[in-house]
């Protein structure tokens, strides 16, 4: 019985240790979302600054950014070590 209680509380911390970077993974993707797209031109990615410009035609000038390399990829990520470990704790209590 105390070989099986150690083996839980093992993996216990990785699971929290998991949940833990995957909800970090996922929410600094998350906050770079915002600089990922935008408009690259003569005042850099300040797509606000010259909007009375453009007008309501600034859609087709929306690129994505360098930010976007690797924040859509840390959301996909941290998204995937979230449903992963939900769908491992799920198994391992039965349901509820």
């Amino acid at each position: 019985m105390s070989a099986s209680s150690s083996d839980v509380a093992e993996g216990n911390i990785w699971y929290l240790l998991g949940l833990l970077t995957g909800g970090l993974v996922l929410g600094f993707g998350v906050m770079n979302l915002p600089y990922s797209f935008g408009r690259t031109g003569p005042k850099g990615n300040c797509f606000n600054c010259e909007q009375a410009v453009t007008g309501f035609s600034a859609i087709d000038n929306i690129t994505t950014l360098p930010a976007a390399d690797y924040s859509i990829g840390m959301v996909v990520a941290g998204l995937l070590m979230l449903v992963a470990l939900n769908a491992g704790a799920w198994r391992r209590t039965g349901g509820y």
